[in-house]
């Protein structure tokens, strides 16, 4: 059996900041299959990788990103509180992110945030900056997000990540989903079953790289997305490639 592609998530953000240029680089680096990121836009309509809404967490500052403009967002200084003044990372934007990229063989997770709700052309904006990637699909809790890039006349792969109060039901009667995204509390539940007999794959997230499933997986696992990308590849017995 083939190992089970591994997602670095947010870069697989243990050692440097979570969707910074050096968490991707590490994650290259040892082996991992592919880059799940985020993006969330800007006051004035620019695709930055970043996962909250606002950046309190990262930066210090109690400020969303749907109230920023670009020049703004790229002068901030992100990292722990105690080392932020001196080794920061800044926000990367989706063009920077893709200058790295597409030097790189990976797969590609670009999960859209709550910030693009109801702006169709920049959905279709960042799929069309990031179609020509070998292996690339779009992931949202947002099912209107996802419908807007079904929509599009170019194929792609969409997933939804879903959660125990989704309307399954109504989810799954969308074929068009490549896949589903469940937290790992998921995995071996009714609802896993329920996704799986319904002709839906899955990928895992928040695996943590010590579960026991991950040497002798389920039919129904396409990749597992985690901060431990090193461990999980390790769980696998494969070597650096």
């Amino acid at each position: 059996m083939s190992n089970i592609p591994v997602y670095a998530h947010r870069g697989g953000a243990t050692k440097y900041v979570e969707n910074s240029l050096k968490s991707f680089e590490a994650a290259s680096k040892i082996g991992v299959d592919g880059i799940e990121m985020d993006l969330q836009l800007s006051a004035d309509g620019i695709a930055f990788v970043t996962h909250d809404i606002d950046f309190f967490r990262l930066a210090g500052i109690n400020k969303r990103i749907t109230d920023m403009a670009a020049e703004e967002i790229l002068k901030l200084k992100l990292g722990k509180t105690i080392v932020r003044r001196f080794l920061y990372s800044r926000v990367l934007s989706l063009e920077d992110f893709l200058t790295f990229f597409k030097q790189t063989n990976m797969k590609l997770n670009v999960e859209f945030k709550e910030s693009f709700l109801g702006k169709t052309e920049k959905i279709e904006e960042v799929v069309y900056k990031t179609e020509a990637i070998k292996d690339v699909h779009y992931s949202s809790f947002e099912e209107s997000i996802l419908e807007v890039i079904q929509r599009i006349p170019i194929k792609t792969k969409t997933a939804f990540i879903g959660k125990k109060s989704s309307s399954w039901d109504q989810i799954l009667s969308n074929r068009n989903y490549e896949a589903i995204h469940l937290n790992k509390k998921f995995y071996g539940t009714d609802l896993m079953n329920k996704i799986w007999d319904a002709g839906f794959p899955m990928r895992f997230y928040n695996i943590k790289g010590t579960e026991k499933y991950l040497i002798n997986p389920h039919e129904a696992v396409i990749g597992w997305i985690t901060d431990y990308p090193r461990k999980v590849i390790e769980q696998q017995n494969r070597t650096k490639r």
